[in-house]
């Protein structure tokens, strides 16, 4: 299986440093100079609530390093670049974080690695950031609703693509392709899983302005250990040999030592994404549509369960320097899931012909972000890994998550980022949802929720002072979270030096 690896949304507060940010930097070195370079950002923030808990914007999309609740954090990174002939790049990087919220302190490593690229392949190896920002920080998603920035980075590797071009259609026809490995490493319900991830991408010029791409992006949870449950008195060793890898990577049922749902199924926790996407490059801005559709099984890839997903439209102008440089809306839905029902019993005539068999899978409740046997589902460390607005339960005696409680929902999102004054960088977002819990445990009733946020960043004092101040606000109103005013502040020193 295959998919696309793209693109999640970054914030004015969380600069990303990018090494090779796409395709286009692939390109061979025209010189014979060698150039390397070291950039680094150092940040410290402030944030502060009307009730115990920050605003959904205040912490959305961060990465999963910024804390649910007031204090202050310091950020830290650096990133080196080395560029060599031919076309011969390599790049590691390190971020460190350290906050105080709670009366608690904490420390953590965001980034930690190594990275190789040769024209268009690339390969990564460590701790490193998946998340590119497709839509300049206003995006719910940033592009990728599987994959969108809400959580901490996984330790592995990733060996990757840019788009290339097929030989003998004129750069008509290209494609890009993704293949990573990685352990989660949080307190979960399956400790030690491991996460492969596949993803293949297809881009057709149809026209010089037009490009559509097709992409199929495939998640998997696999190995690692489950916990005494029911009957079962003893650790569970899910299976993890190389066997059991290839039965992963093809979606292949386990062996006689797999649970009995794994072997009557795919090995693993399979979940992933659809996308259609439509680019217009006109002079003065680029128009991207795109229809972003996540499954969890077979029902889901079949697109049984159409219209889930989301529905992207955005515009991004050339000039950078207008009041409006980046408008988007995103309509996301997620309630129908291919329907109520996973199985139904057998009809009397099917039980005539087959006595033994009791229920026919039919394909619904496809229960997105939640699994039967990685009870955690798609989380990590306490954070959605995709679309953020399904939520996560709260943490357990533990201090482990056992899945989502809010997935089925619809979802208005608008964004719009400029320059006041052509000077004064801002973005505002603001969303409102419709909630309804999951399938099998509904809120009991429709919780609705606006929630809003407003970031502008500070010009510096002058061209050879480093440093820079940013302001966020941030708003909640309604019935899925508490009604709540925030406010960040952070102080930045940040850097560039070539050598």
């Amino acid at each position: 299986m295959a998919a696309l690896s793209v693109l999640a949304a970054q914030s004015f507060f969380m600069p990303e440093i990018s090494m090779a940010a796409d395709g286009n930097d692939s390109a061979a070195i025209t010189d014979d100079i060698r150039r390397g370079s070291v950039s680094w950002d150092v940040s410290m923030y402030g944030f502060g609530a009307t009730e115990n808990t920050l605003p959904f914007w205040a912490v959305t999309n961060r990465h999963g390093i910024f804390p649910d609740t007031h204090g202050g954090l310091l950020l830290g990174r650096a990133d080196l670049k080395y560029t060599a002939k031919p076309a011969l790049d390599i790049y590691s990087g390190l971020s460190l974080a350290g906050s105080y919220s709670g009366g608690g302190v904490a420390g953590m490593v965001d980034e930690l690695y190594f990275g190789i690229g040769w024209k268009n392949l690339r390969l990564d190896i460590g701790m490193k950031d998946r998340s590119q920002d497709l839509f300049h920080g206003l995006s719910l998603t940033g592009g990728d609703m599987i994959m969108t920035g809400n959580s901490r980075n996984f330790p592995g590797y990733n060996l990757s693509t840019f788009f290339i071009n097929v030989p003998g259609t004129k750069g008509i026809f290209a494609f890009k392709a993704n293949f990573a490995d990685y352990r989660m490493i949080d307190d979960r319900y399956a400790q030690g899983a491991m996460l492969h991830n596949q993803a293949l991408s297809f881009k057709f010029a149809v026209h010089r302005r037009v490009d559509i791409i097709l992409a199929l992006e495939v998640w998997s949870q696999w190995a690692g250990v489950l916990p005494p449950s029911g009957s079962r008195t003893e650790p569970l060793h899910q299976p993890c040999s190389f066997k059991d890898y290839l039965r992963v990577i093809f979606g292949q049922g386990g062996g006689s030592d797999a649970t009995k749902s794994d072997q009557i199924n795919a090995l693993g926790n399979h979940l992933g994404r659809e996308l259609i996407r439509v680019d217009w490059k006109a002079d003065d801005f680029t128009m991207i549509f795109q229809h972003d559709i996540p499954f969890e099984d077979g029902s889901g890839m079949g697109m049984q369960n159409f219209p889930d997903g989301v529905n992207t439209i955005s515009f991004s102008f050339k000039d950078r320097d207008r009041w409006v440089t980046d408008l988007i809306y995103e309509f996301v839905f997620t309630k129908w899931q291919s329907g109520k029902s996973h199985d139904r019993p057998a009809h009397e005539d099917e039980l005539q012909k087959n006595p033994d068999k009791l229920y026919y899978v039919i394909g619904g409740n496809d229960n997105y972000f939640n699994n039967g046997e990685y009870r955690s589902g798609w989380t990590y460390y306490g954070r959605t890994i995709g679309l953020p607005l399904i939520t996560p339960v709260a943490p357990d005696a533990d201090g482990i998550v056992l899945g989502v409680n809010n997935n089925r929902l619809t979802a208005h999102h608008f964004g719009i980022g400029g320059k006041i004054a052509r000077v004064l960088p801002y973005k505002f977002m603001a969303t409102y949802s419709r909630n309804f819990g999951t399938y099998s445990r509904p809120f009991g009733k429709r919780l609705d929720q606006v929630s809003l946020a407003l970031e502008t960043t500070l010009p510096r004092l002058g061209k050879n002072v480093p440093l820079s101040l940013s302001l966020g606000l941030y708003g909640d109103f309604g019935e899925l979270y508490p009604d709540n005013f925030g406010l960040t502040l952070r102080l930045s020193w940040s850097g560039n030096t070539k050598f």
